[in-house]
C-alpha cells in the first residue's frame, strides 16, 4: 500500500516525512507541491513578517535562510577533525592516482594500517623480521622470484620527535633499508614543539634550535645509516578550496563553507608526501 503525505500533517514538526525517499518518490507531484507550499507558509508565519504577496523574491529570501542552516550544519561535520582526517586521506590518494603515468608499468597499493597499529605490530614482533611491514615489502615482494618490489612508500602519518615516534622511525627505516624502499612521511607543528606553523616559522635560528635535549633520540637516528630511507616533508598544502560559488560550486543547494583566512584549521590540507611523488615520479618507484 503507497504511503502519501498528507498536507495537513505535514508541517515543520514533521520534518522527518522529508527524509522518507521511497514515501516522497510514490507520492504524486501535486502532493508534494502542496506538502512543500504547507512548509513555506509555516516559515512565513514563524517569521512573523507581513506578506501582501508571494512572489519569487520572498520565495528565494526562505530558500537562501534554509541554505544557510544546512550550511552552518555541514560546516560543523566536515570540519570535525576526524572527518578533515578521513577527506584529506581520500583526496591524497585520489590526486595521486590522477597524477600517476599507469602506462609506465606502475602500480599503486593501499596498506591500510593506522600509525599506532603499525607501532605496535612493531612492538609485539619478536623479531623485525615478523614484522608486518616487513613481510609485506620484503618477504612477499623483494625477496620472493617474481615478486614486484615497491619502489617507494608514501604515508599519511605526521611524526613528531617524542621517543615513540622516533622508535617507530627507526623500524620503519630498518624495513625500508631492507626493501631498498624510500619510505615518505610529514612533520608538523608538534615536531617543533609548537601548536601552530605560525609558531614554527617564527623560530629565529633553525638550525640550532635541534641542540635542545628534547632532540637526542632524533639526532641519534638520523646519524643511522638506515635513516636515508626515510624522507619527511612540511608544511602541509591545500587539499581543495572551500565550497562555494566563486570556489567549489555545489549544484544540490548554495553551500557556503564558513572559513576564514586565519582559521587555518577549517581548510582541508593533505601531506605534502603526494606532491614529492607527482613532482619525482618514476624516480620515486
Amino acid at each position: 500500500m503507497k504511503k502519501l503525505i498528507s498536507p495537513r500533517r505535514l508541517g515543520l514538526g514533521d520534518i522527518n516525512d522529508f527524509l522518507d525517499d521511497a514515501a516522497l518518490s510514490e507520492a504524486p507531484a501535486a502532493e508534494r507541491l502542496t506538502a512543500a507550499m504547507q512548509v513555506f507558509m509555516e516559515r512565513i508565519r514563524q517569521s512573523g513578517q507581513r506578506v501582501e504577496k508571494l512572489d519569487k523574491t520572498l520565495i528565494d529570501h526562505h530558500i537562501a535562510e534554509l541554505d544557510f542552516q544546512i550550511s552552518r550544519q555541514l560546516d560543523a561535520v566536515m570540519h570535525h577533525q576526524e572527518f578533515q582526517q578521513v577527506e584529506s586521506l581520500w583526496r591524497g590518494l585520489k590526486q595521486l592516482v590522477d597524477n600517476t603515468d599507469y602506462r609506465q608499468n606502475v602500480k599503486t597499493e593501499i596498506l591500510d594500517v593506522a600509525k599506532d597499529d603499525l607501532r605496535q605490530d612493531f612492538e609485539d614482533a619478536p623479531e623485525l623480521i615478523q614484522s608486518g611491514l616487513y613481510w609485506h615489502t620484503y618477504t612477499a615482494e623483494y625477496d620472493t622470484p617474481g615478486g614486484e618490489p615497491i619502489g617507494s612508500v608514501i604515508s599519511a602519518y605526521e611524526f613528531d620527535a617524542s621517543p615513540q615516534d622516533v622508535a617507530l622511525l627507526r623500524n620503519i627505516s630498518r624495513v625500508s633499508a631492507a626493501a631498498h624502499m624510500p619510505f615518505i612521511g610529514a612533520v608538523g607543528p608538534a615536531f617543533f614543539l609548537k601548536e601552530t606553523m605560525e609558531e614554527v616559522a617564527a623560530i629565529k635560528d633553525i638550525g640550532n634550535y635541534f641542540d635542545r635535549a628534547e632532540y637526542i633520540r632524533w639526532k641519534s637516528f638520523r646519524e643511522t645509516d638506515d635513516a636515508r630511507y626515510i624522507g619527511l616533508v612540511m608544511p602541509r598544502v591545500l587539499g581543495r578550496l572551500p565550497y562555494g560559488p566563486d570556489t567549489v560550486p555545489v549544484r544540490s543547494f548554495n553551500y557556503v563553507e564558513q572559513v576564514k583566512g586565519p582559521d587555518h584549521e577549517k581548510y582541508l590540507w593533505t601531506s605534502a608526501g603526494v606532491l614529492l611523488r607527482i613532482q619525482y615520479g618514476e624516480e620515486l618507484c
